[in-house]
């Protein structure tokens, strides 16, 4: 007969409601004695461990008959196959690279995306031309460079600016182009009228006879319209303003932590401090207890050229045809000072006894806070330079 098995220990003493009499001896005996009935019971067979399985429902020689199952244990790995296959998943680096190739498939850094909402959405930054670090987005940096701006020439560099601009197509990102209209001309006849001269975006093209011998009967003279003789922002484009929906304009800066540089915090912090602070360093720098004044603004295209100041004060001119001037910027008020002078070129004479010119200055009259006009003392005709300068929109004028 085979040796009886091992008994099991009293559970309760396993499970903790039982104090044992001694507190490690009894334990100890009890955990030996689990240890070696779970030996004996998967060890060599014996009428004791058999009726033992049976009793928990394990029957070898039923599982045993059936080839399936020996299949099954056949196939079941070893432990030198579990360790080969723990050896070989993957590791940080390949998980890294991995989320780096799932990110290249999303939207690629410098990607341009409009949004609905005023929040900027993770991954991207507000494409408002502003300047930023290069050690802080390398990705976008490597992705545009410079070609909207190289910022500080060193550390730094600029964002597209989309605010207030529509997106054009071209071989060559980054070209500001300025507004413009379709110009619209004309002409016609019409009696000439003593000491008339055409202004505006109308101008005298010559006589064409008629009239009578005595002067009982006025001459027929033929008036031609140019717009852009009245304001230069027409004929500068072939396109007009079309209805638009304002939304978000942002560019893609990063995805993936693939750049160590990508996640410089203390680089990233640097960067919102100074775009957070950079208006009202401005505005708070003073001198002798003498606010400084900036240029806040500014603009230049063939139609002319404005530069705003911190104050409000507003410089703007241009060269546009004799006549009335459409300011590029209105002004608060008419308290501002216009001034025109005669450009040498285009220069015609609308009297044909007096083809002097009286004197290069232009007299200004009629100023509004959009616009002015002048005469030439000597009734001359052609383009003429002209500058106006005083204060316009909100102002601090201390």
């Amino acid at each position: 007969m085979g040796k009886t098995m091992t008994r099991l220990p009293e559970k309760d003493v396993l499970s903790g409601t039982k104090t044992p009499r001694t507190t490690t001896g009894e334990m100890k005996l009890a955990l030996g004695s689990l240890r070696d009935f779970l030996a004996e019971l998967f060890g060599e067979d014996s009428s004791d461990r058999d009726k033992a399985r049976k009793t928990m429902g394990i029957d070898l020689s039923v599982l045993a008959s059936h080839a399936d199952m020996q299949e099954v244990l056949l196939d079941k790995a070893d432990r030198t196959e579990v360790q080969v296959a723990l050896s070989a998943k993957a590791d940080r680096e390949e998980l890294a690279a991995l989320e780096v190739e799932i990110a290249k498939r999303g939207r690629p850094i410098g990607s341009i995306d409009y949004f609905a909402m005023a929040a900027l959405p993770s991954g991207y930054l507000k494409a408002d031309g502003a300047e930023v670090g290069r050690e802080t987005y390398p990705d976008l940096f490597a992705a545009i460079g410079t070609v909207f701006g190289e910022g500080n020439g060193e550390t730094t560099f600029n964002l597209p600016d989309l605010i207030g601009r529509f997106p054009q197509g071209s071989a060559r990102p980054g070209q500001r182009v300025q507004a413009g209209l379709p110009n619209i001309t004309g002409k016609f006849r019409a009696k000439a009228a003593a000491g008339e001269i055409p202004g505006g975006a109308f101008y005298g093209i010559g006589n064409i006879g008629g009239g009578s011998s005595d002067n009982s009967a006025p001459n027929y003279e033929e008036i031609g319209f140019d717009a852009s003789k009245s304001n230069l922002i027409y004929g500068a484009s072939d396109t007009v303003q079309p209805a638009a929906l304002t939304l978000l304009a942002c560019i893609k800066a990063f995805d993936a932590a693939s750049n160590p540089g990508l996640v410089d915090v203390a680089g990233l912090a640097r960067d919102v401090h100074r775009l957070s602070q950079a208006v009202d360093n401005k505005l708070d720098k003073t001198v002798n207890d003498v606010r400084l004044r900036y240029v806040c603004d500014a603009h230049r295209s063939d139609c002319g050229w404005y530069r705003k100041w911190s104050d409000g004060w507003v410089e703007q001119g241009g060269i546009s045809p004799m006549g009335t001037i459409s300011l590029l910027l209105p002004f608060d008020s008419t308290d501002y000072v216009a001034m025109k002078q005669w450009t040498n070129t285009g220069v015609t004479s609308v009297i044909t006894t007096n083809t002097s010119r009286v004197s290069d200055l232009v007299c200004v009259r009629s100023k509004t806070t959009t616009s002015f006009s002048a005469v030439d003392p000597g009734f001359m005709t052609g383009q003429i330079g002209w500058y106006a300068c005083g204060y316009a929109g909100s102002s601090d004028n201390s």
